[in-house]
């Protein structure tokens, strides 16, 4: 039997002697491995021993040409050192022996070749048939037992030779592979053998394997489904292995998928023994790479709920604004989350649930309130429960109104009320003015004064307090202004007034009288100066008739003030004679007169004379008449013109 001895300790003086020249002639970046016997190949006789030791700077182990000892093989470890012995060696002991030293990532290789007896023991049998391989080039392994064999090597469909490839009788053929059967064919004069037969397939080895383990719940109730999967992606040969709470009795199984390969735990009803960890170990077949991925299951009897507020419970708001009440919740199974004022569902139409499901059994529940109105003020439960278990949590709102002042007017003779309302209830604060000028905050002329009397009142349709304050002004003088300043935890309002005190009385009376003369005087003259532009004017308004339609149907008539004016018509104002008056208007007047030479030269004509103002505005209507008079000539029906004056200073004669 082949065993592997470990014994710590010193080396014997030879070989201490040997490694200290060594690492005397070393040089640095070296080779810091040594063999004895150090050629790198040995031909050796069947059926003797054989020993090599390698010795390094730490640990060192050997690489054999089989994963596995064979018979005959020892392997024994001395610190730094490893002695590798072959007792009794044959045939199958042929091929190459590695010595490593992990810690400086070196390497020596030895081969050993020990002949058979006949053809039957040339090709030396390293394992199965298979070549997995990861590149354009690997190795088909007809390692031999005597290296002057000749070794040809051929696609086993069409019995093609391969010449691309390079032969090590310790290690086989290399060189590029296509995904076929080859094998090997050995000579030595007429004698001819065949190797087993080599299958070549291509395969997906990537630079880091990509294992993703995963599973239905990390908790769960008993009798529930458990499956936990551990898969890898993109690589074409793993080695599975598990640790898990009941692994003598429950198999895992493998399933091959596109591109994936899955292997997996199902547990159909679940108890509490099978809380604990589940271990995925995947290993890469062809370099040994190795990833380990693990997930802790907990079994539970009976559900549960853990309930917390994420942030404050008790939120004081001012009206109208947006306020948000959240929980976080570890429940398992699935919770149900119901969210409540006053026993009953919170309306929908001024408010919004969103619960989401973070992971695990982790979930998150929102309630929003939007543009909140005084009547939601109150307490809010968001309530989370499952078949096992139950939890609440309690919210309080206040909802705050800023102060509004309804009213500010005199209350009785000597007082002044101030109403307003707020929630909380405003507090109200008195001022009072005693400047003649209106008071301001920068001036400082407000006196703080106190209320008489207070009353609060509920107002439960608005859900907010109504305050009536009374200030007394008995006992103030000259207060011009008066100031109620209401304020509460939502804001602040003022208003002022303005009150009559005795003093003060007076001179608004005074004041009162003088303005009530000036309106009627200056109504008296409005309406003087209406009457005045109303007053008649002296206007003629005559018509002359130029021609007449046949049927009498329409007239064409002459405006007077075109009609010609005869200059024969005046008469010298000093031959004329005025008299008394005869009558007068607001135009002119008609005096009696005596004008001399009218019929002839030493006769006297008593007449009658019509006379405007030439700055009424008339002078013209009286020059339209006489050309109508002079146009229209004597007439028994009319008075007839004798003659005129138009001349100046300013007088008309008819």
């Amino acid at each position: 039997m082949a065993s592997t001895r470990d014994q710590p300790g010193s080396l014997n003086p030879r070989h201490f002697l040997f490694l200290l020249g060594l690492f005397l002639v070393c040089p640095e970046g070296g080779v810091s491995l040594e063999l004895l016997p150090s050629a790198s190949q040995v031909l050796h006789h069947p059926n003797t021993n054989f020993t090599v030791v390698c010795s390094g700077w730490s640990q060192v182990t050997w690489r054999l040409p089989r994963d596995s000892l064979l018979d005959g093989v020892l392997v024994e470890r001395r610190g730094s050192s490893s002695i590798l012995q072959l007792v009794n060696a044959t045939w199958r002991n042929s091929g190459r022996y590695t010595c490593e030293e992990a810690s400086s990532n070196q390497s020596r290789d030895i081969d050993v070749f020990i002949p058979g007896q006949g053809p039957e023991e040339w090709f030396v049998p390293l394992g199965p048939g298979v070549v997995m391989k990861e590149a354009e080039e690997d190795t088909i392994p007809c390692v031999v037992s005597d290296p002057q064999l000749n070794v040809s090597l051929f696609q086993r469909q069409g019995r093609t030779a391969v010449t691309t490839t390079t032969y090590d009788p310790a290690r086989g053929f290399t060189g590029r592979l296509n995904d076929t059967s080859y094998v090997c064919v050995a000579a030595r004069g007429d004698e001819q053998r065949e190797s087993q037969v080599y299958y070549v397939f291509s395969i997906i080895v990537p630079q880091v394997i990509q294992v993703v383990l995963s599973v239905s719940s990390v908790v769960l109730k008993q009798g529930e489904v458990l499956t936990v999967n551990c898969s890898v992606t993109d690589t074409d040969m793993v080695y599975f292995t598990w640790e898990f709470p009941r692994r003598q009795e429950v198999e895992p199984l493998t399933d091959f998928l596109p591109n994936k390969i899955l292997s997996f735990i199902n547990i159909s009803t679940a108890t509490v023994a099978d809380s604990g960890t589940y271990v995925c170990n995947v290993q890469e077949t062809t370099q040994g790479r190795r990833v380990t991925k693990n997930v802790t299951v907990t079994v539970l009897e009976r559900g549960y709920v853990y309930l917390w507020p994420s942030g404050d419970t008790n939120v004081s708001l001012v009206l109208h604004h947006t306020v948000e009440f959240s929980v976080e919740i570890d429940a398992h199974p699935a919770p149900t989350v119901v969210w409540t004022r006053d026993n009953r569902t919170v309306a929908m139409e001024t408010s919004s649930v969103t619960t989401t499901h973070l992971t695990g059994s982790r979930y998150f529940s929102k309630l929003m309130l939007v543009h909140v109105q005084m009547d939601q003020t109150g307490s809010y439960v968001a309530t989370v429960s499952n078949d096992d278990d139950i939890a609440e949590v309690v919210f309080k709102l206040e909802v705050k109104a800023p102060p509004r002042i309804t009213s500010l007017s005199e209350f009785g003779s000597a007082a002044i009320l101030c109403v307003s309302e707020g929630a909380p209830p405003p507090t109200v604060t008195w001022y009072t003015c005693h400047s003649s000028h209106r008071c301001s905050n920068v001036t400082g002329g407000w006196t703080s004064q106190s209320a008489t009397s207070e009353n609060i009142t509920e107002m439960t349709e608005k859900g907010v307090a109504q305050v009536h304050s009374v200030m007394s002004l008995l006992g103030l003088s000259s207060v011009t202004f008066v100031r109620c300043e209401v304020k509460n935890l939502a804001g602040r309002r003022v208003r002022d007034l303005r009150v009559l005190t005795t003093s003060l009385l007076s001179q608004v009376a005074v004041m009162s009288s003088v303005l009530v003369l000036v309106i009627i005087a200056v109504f008296f003259l409005i309406v003087l100066i209406v009457l005045w532009r109303k007053k008649p004017r002296y206007e003629v308004r005559w018509k002359v008739m130029e021609s007449v339609s046949s049927d009498g149907q329409q007239c064409t008539y002459v405006d007077p003030a075109h009609l010609p004016y005869d200059s024969a018509w005046e008469i010298p104002r000093d031959s004329l004679v005025l008299g008394q008056v005869l009558g007068s208007g607001a135009f002119g007047r008609v005096v009696e007169a005596h004008v001399s030479g009218l019929n002839h030269s030493d006769s006297t004509t008593k007449v009658a004379v019509k006379m405007v103002k030439r700055n009424s505005g008339s002078v013209q209507s009286l020059m339209s008449e006489l050309k109508v008079l002079v146009h229209l000539g004597p007439h028994l029906n009319v008075v007839n013109l004798l003659g005129a004056c138009t001349g100046p200073p300013g007088k008309s004669l008819t």
